[in-house]
């Protein structure tokens, strides 16, 4: 018997977790941390192909601006600093604009055309703040945070720690910290401490609680080493793994303590909750796993990843949550609490539902039609800066920037003359013709090219073989601008507005106005404007690719194909009505809230498949549909809205994240967890009310006995 075998072996299971949790602790903690920029951006594409291209062919596309209010530094003191950032081990080089200046004077560009050169990328037009431009080298990319750290002590060093900083790196070292380990411990400790008041609350006993919260933890740190035994990283994303890992095994075990207080004081208590919870359990778990190994569809790397690592947590959280529970309820000699008023609100709730479930569903799918609605107009959005939180110092220095000189995104224009034998006065012509048209479109506000350094006027004359010379080597003043002797040149484009509608219609612009000449586009730019699209084109797919398999498995669990369809139904009703809302009030979809349909969509038929097999079993021992709705609303009930509240509770706690995308990707968690308690306790009951009738009892006395201990 189930329940022997726990009576003698639970104490000996609970300690043999405990001792393996110091070693899976150890395990988790060596998982190493990626939060680069690059991951989060297409892979499989011609313009990721494109842009790795570029990089190799030109260097390390990254660069920081240093930039200084009025009143400016003196003369000295900036260049002084320039040479100092220029020495770092992670700089490749470092321009102060009156650098650059006299590297356009020594090629007879007048003063005047080359400070107006520079307006937009280094000087503003009211000439109100005085720049330093940092090239990132590969040893700088690589060591972002040390780079960044450097930096900011010369700053210090030099007494000029009031500098405004702004670009790629800069931002990429403020969401690594922000995403950092430290960070994600706070929230889990907060969430632990959550779902640790919400279980004592739920179950009355504060050592099988905390015994609870510690089989939490051994999950969790199962799923961290699994992650490291595979070779995958930790990002921003993953850093919500840990609770979501924890809330579905404080799932699972509300389930079986449910099933418990209703089979006890049986003496096989246990084996007959086990035997209730796990056929349902079971089928939960698939489909969620199903749900999130559907988000491998996405082309946005850290997503695939997550929700890999996710679904080993899911199966992780069934086995502890469902075997591991017993072990502590014997172990705790957990004694339940009495009938309270929540039974009683659950019991009128039901007859409610079952005597009007007209009242019930005529609002709720008028509701639901409305939010479908909204659906139609969802966007997506992907910007680095949108992670960061509104109040953050990085955040505002950047729109600072923006604000005064250009928008971070760029936009890199590569000529390629290819094998023609022009001489360089000609390419350099043609490459000011290019830049010329590209000036033209509306939304670019600069563009720097090597054509830049030299004279309107350009003849083989005014241009002596060494400054030929010097600019084909590559003179360290205008490194990176031409690449493979002079057959690739790079136009560097900045953009007044990076919002995504506006990247996009930039994009069609440049390709439209250079459309015969030797020119692609690439950079930064095009890859997040492809990310728009992949990011939307990712929700979908993996929505719909979840909705099918769960809906086969439903079909399948239920033995009944119109049976699989209706119960379908309302667990789309958390989805529609959330993600409707969504698209009604303009909310763009980001990286945290794709994932979230999917994870929903598998835990909202958690709830589903308890009602339906705890109604199937009472239908089957009363032959009555209407006893067989309330009996299943009253012993699963409570076990399917204490897991909402507290998982969805659990989550909520993501919403105190510095990191916004994890942010949303918590609250829109709870709304939805909490929008299928609609579903799973009114829609679904009140679907299968329709049309039942009272009947009288008409069963065995062993089947009457066990059908008023359910009931009550």
């Amino acid at each position: 018997m189930v329940s022997e075998f726990y009576r003698r072996r639970s104490l000996a299971l609970v300690l043999f977790c405990l001792a393996a949790l110091p070693a899976l602790t150890f395990l988790g903690e060596q998982v190493p941390s990626n939060n680069d920029i690059e991951t989060w951006l297409p892979r499989n594409s011609s313009v990721r192909t494109q842009y790795d291209q570029f990089c190799s062919t030109f260097g390390a596309d990254e660069t920081i601006l240093v930039a200084f209010e009025k009143p400016f530094p003196d003369a000295d003191r900036i260049e002084a600093l320039t040479g100092r950032m220029g020495g770092l081990a992670g700089v490749a080089s470092c321009w102060s604009r009156h650098q650059v200046i006299q590297a356009m004077l020594k090629n007879d560009v007048s003063e005047a055309t080359a400070r107006e050169r520079l307006v937009n990328l280094m000087a503003t037009a009211d000439d109100s703040l005085e720049t330093l431009l940092i090239s990132i080298n590969r040893h700088g990319i690589t060591h972002r945070a040390e780079t960044v750290a450097d930096i900011r002590h010369q700053l210090d060093y030099c007494g000029l720690n009031n500098a405004i900083l702004a670009g790629a790196p800069i931002v990429a070292t403020r969401l690594d910290r922000l995403g950092s380990r430290e960070q994600a411990a706070m929230l889990f400790g907060l969430t632990l401490l959550i779902c640790f008041l919400l279980m004592r609350l739920n179950i009355g006993c504060w050592k099988t609680s905390a015994a609870l919260m510690v089989a939490n933890v051994l999950c969790i740190e199962l799923t961290l080493a699994s992650i490291w035994a595979s070779g995958m990283e930790m990002n921003f994303i993953m850093s919500s793994l840990p609770v979501m890992v924890m809330v579905f095994t404080t799932a699972a075990s509300i389930h079986i303590i449910g099933h418990y207080r209703h089979e006890l004081p049986s003496e096989d208590a246990v084996g007959r909750s086990l035997i209730c919870v796990l056929r349902p359990s079971m089928f939960a778990t698939l489909t969620t796993i199903i749900g999130l190994v559907c988000l491998a569809v996405s082309d946005i790397g850290p997503i695939p990843a997550f929700g890999v690592a996710a679904a080993m947590g899911t199966f992780f959280s069934f086995i502890i949550g469902v075997f591991l529970t017993p072990a502590v309820l014997i172990a705790c000699r957990y004694v339940p609490l009495q009938e309270d008023l929540s039974q009683k609100y659950l019991q009128g709730t039901a007859m409610f539902v079952l005597n009007r479930p007209f009242r019930i569903l005529v609002p709720g799918l008028l509701v639901t039609a409305i939010c479908s609605v909204g659906i139609f107009e969802l966007r997506s959005l992907i910007s680095p800066l949108d992670f960061l939180p509104a109040s953050d110092p990085v955040l505002k220095d950047t729109l600072l920037v923006q604000k005064s000189l250009t928008s971070p995104t760029s936009i890199e224009a590569v000529i390629d003359f290819g094998d023609e034998g022009s001489s360089f006065v000609d390419r350099l012509r043609e490459v000011r013709t290019i830049e010329s048209a590209i000036v033209e479109v509306d939304n670019v506000c600069h563009a720097l090219s090597l054509a830049d350094f030299f004279p309107e006027e350009l003849s083989e004359n005014t241009l002596s073989l060494t400054k030929l010379a010097s600019a084909s080597a590559g003179d360290s003043q205008v490194s990176g601008l031409m690449a493979d002797g002079s057959r690739l040149w790079r136009v560097s484009i900045r953009l007044r507005n990076d919002d995504p509608s506006v990247l996009r219609a930039t994009m069609l612009a440049l390709t439209d106005r250079c459309d015969g000449m030797p020119v692609h586009f690439t950079g930064i730019g095009p890859l997040l404007e492809q990310a728009q699209g992949q990011i939307f084109q990712g929700f979908w797919k993996s929505f719909s690719s979840a909705f099918v398999l769960i809906t086969i498995v439903m079909i399948l669990a239920l033995r009944s194909l119109s049976a699989g369809l209706i119960a379908m139904i309302p667990n789309l009703t958390p989805i529609i009505l959330v993600f409707g809302t969504l698209g009604w009030c303009d909310y763009p979809i980001d990286i945290g809230i794709m994932m979230t349909a999917s994870i929903a969509l598998g835990l909202a038929v958690d709830g589903t498949f308890h009602f339906l097999f705890s109604f199937r079993d009472s239908q089957r021992l009363t032959g009555c549909r209407y006893r067989a709705v309330r009996q299943a609303l009253l012993q699963t009930g409570m076990p399917i809205i204490s897991s909402a509240v507290i998982s969805g509770t659990g989550l909520l706690a993501l919403g105190l994240s510095p990191f916004r995308p994890t942010m949303r990707f918590g609250v829109l968690m709870f709304c939805l967890l909490i929008a299928a308690l609609v579903g799973d306790l009114l829609l679904l009951p009140a679907f299968l009310a329709i049309g039942a009738k009272r009947k009288r009892l008409s069963v065995p006395a062993e089947n009457r006995a066990r059908q008023s201990r359910i009931a009550a």
